[in-house]
């Protein structure tokens, strides 16, 4: 993407100097004009362009202009008004950037505004407090971001779930992930595909700690990854047997062996030694073959299956040993498994530039029963669905556990019953998602089918499920959600808050313009909960990293968040939720609840 075009419309003539040159060193191609008749002449002929006014300016400051300047440049005009409130206005359009500038010096504003710039030319937007731009791994893989920040050439940091990358002048100088740094932390984070992040502008700080230049670091983190990654909670073990003293090593192996035989993790060795993950997963792999070692996941009493429609991150699923069914997505003639044929990204792409409207199956009752049939040798299953209002997945789950209780049992090889409880969640997207988390969680503390079943039930009708779509459009399509179509063209200007009650999606409440809609969603959690009691939350979202991150620091406000996690809607809820949506899930356990579904 080409540099935008920066147009300056600001009466102070001290003011506007300063905002042009400042940003004119950072290459940008900067355009200052006195007033709104200057302001249009310039504007028609910049193209895609970034334009920056105030709010007192007539013309341009109360938006007027924005739609006239988009249909000129074929939509490619962000409009960004430097206001003297504290908040944007509620009749102010949701994509008009509304920066609070009262008693703010130039200097800070320019660097608002170059958050703003910055932004456009990564695809990203700025969060709430115009601190950093927010993004989603799914729709901007960390390699990505950093590549875009390199051409930028920025100064600053990238800050990830666990980790950071610093760059100086579009150079990555220092990396963290965890405990580990440098070259392999950069590797470490360079592979993440899933999970929000931020980007801080700014001089770094730091002492130089990477050396390569930033093209080589990324060659590097390509050459890195592994297409099976293992959980870093696989145990490994070490045969002691006479093969090993009888297999040829190289120095490295005999290394690794020598560290594993102390009883580590995947997690614990990938930190403990120099090398990058890639590399020393590579080198696991390859003595696993050779029958030196063996790599065993933490045990749990229960094994529990899932469908895609839970939005649960793949490395949250994969941690907590949670098998994950895909859905079916076609668009037209084509047919996609959702999360492994088609990512997050592709399809919103899909979504809104194709001519099919996409459809969604759930998996056959023959796919249900293969999993099980993989399952029940080693442990009983709890198997947690869609609700059933929504989607015929657990209906076939139900098919196959009937069906193949027969098979089940005789591949148990013994006397003990198996058991498959199929559970009607009557949730979807992260409603589903906790509940499938807590009953791994459950599992890993030893419980049982007989307990996890009823426990996971009880729960189920207490997760609080509240989200917002940019138009109810999407979901009448389908037809499932009845009066949705009814309400298509009714609620012009208006953001409809809905909800999920009794395993339905129903409409809890309306508000004008989506500013007002998280607030409002505040208040009518507030009133399902105790204010004395720490909640579990989930976000989830359909390509709106920015409302999300802003929903998830309403919530970490207002509530006593024990844990919160962040996810991108996957292909068959955001066929239905449409580009735009984000909801919140939030569950409040009692104290007992708390100690048997807290992370491990």
């Amino acid at each position: 993407m080409s540099r935008p075009a920066v147009l300056i419309v600001e009466p102070d003539p001290i003011l506007r100097k300063d905002l042009a040159e400042g940003l004119s060193e950072h290459g940008y191609e900067v355009v200052p004009a006195d007033g709104a008749d200057e302001g249009r002449r310039f504007a028609e002929g910049l193209g895609p362009s970034v334009i920056v006014t105030r709010d007192e300016v007539p013309g341009f400051g109360d938006a007027s202009i924005l739609d006239e300047l988009r249909e000129a440049t074929a939509g490619a005009t962000v409009l960004a008004i430097l206001g003297q409130g504290a908040a944007a206005p509620e009749e102010l359009p949701d994509e008009v950037l509304y920066l609070p500038a009262k008693g703010l010096e130039a200097a800070e504003l320019r660097r608002r505004i170059r958050l703003v710039l910055v932004g456009w030319e990564l695809g990203l937007e700025p969060d709430a407090e115009l601190q950093t731009l927010v993004g989603e791994l799914s729709l901007t893989p960390a390699l990505e971001v950093i590549r875009g920040l390199g051409r930028a050439l920025v100064s600053g940091r990238v800050l990830f779930d666990g980790g950071e990358v610093v760059l100086d002048r579009g150079q990555a100088i220092a990396a963290t992930a965890g405990r580990v740094r440098g070259v392999k932390a950069f590797c470490r984070l360079g592979v993440r595909s899933q999970g929000p992040f931020r980007v801080i502008l700014g001089r770094p700080g730091v002492r130089r700690e990477i050396n390569p230049e930033l093209k080589k670091l990324v060659i590097q983190a390509i050459e890195d990854r592994v297409a099976e990654p293992v959980s870093p909670k696989a145990k490994i073990t070490v045969d002691l047997g006479a093969k090993l003293f009888n297999t040829q090593l190289t120095p490295y192996q005999q290394e690794i062996l020598t560290e594993a035989q102390k009883g580590l993790t995947v997690g614990e060795i990938l930190d403990l030694l120099p090398q990058t993950d890639g590399t020393i997963l590579r080198e696991l792999a390859s003595l696993r073959e050779m029958g030196l070692l063996d790599l065993a996941e933490p045990e749990a009493a229960v094994s529990v299956v899932t469908d895609s429609t839970a939005d649960l991150p793949a490395d949250l699923a994969r941690d907590n040993g949670i098998r994950v069914l895909p859905l079916t997505v076609h668009f037209g003639k084509r047919m996609f498994k959702d999360g492994i044929d088609i990512t997050p990204r592709e399809f919103y792409e899909l979504l809104e530039t194709g001519t099919v409207h996409p459809s969604t199956n759930p998996p056959t009752p023959g796919e249900f029963r293969q999993v099980y049939e993989d399952l029940v040798a080693e442990r009983d299953v709890v198997s947690v669905h869609i609700s059933s209002s929504l989607s015929e997945t657990v209906h076939h789950a139900e098919q196959a556990a009937e069906a193949g209780a027969h098979t089940f049992q005789e591949l148990r090889a013994g006397a003990e019953p198996v058991r498959v409880a199929v559970i009607d969640s009557r949730q979807v997207s992260l409603g589903l998602g906790l509940l499938a988390l807590f009953a791994a969680r459950m599992a890993q503390r030893g419980l049982g089918v007989e307990d996890i079943g009823p426990r996971l039930q009880a729960m189920a009708g207490r997760v609080e499920v509240l989200f917002v779509v940019d138009t109810l459009e999407f979901l009448a399509r389908h037809g499932r959600i009845g009066w949705a179509k009814a309400w298509v063209g009714q609620l012009v200007g208006i953001k409809p808050i809905l909800g999920v009650r009794e395993g339905e999606v129903v409409l809890v409440d309306r508000v004008r313009g989506g500013r007002a809609a998280h607030p409002r969603m505040m208040e009518l959690f507030k009133k399902k909960l105790k204010p004395d009691r720490p909640v579990i939350c989930g976000i989830a979202h359909a390509k709106a990293p920015v409302w999300a991150d802003r929903l998830k620091g309403l919530l970490e406000k207002e509530l006593d968040v024990a844990e919160v996690h962040v996810a991108e809607m996957g292909p068959v809820v955001g066929t239905h939720a449409g580009p735009g949506a984000v909801g919140a899930v939030l569950f409040q356990p009692t104290e007992q609840e708390l100690e048997l579904i807290r992370a491990i």
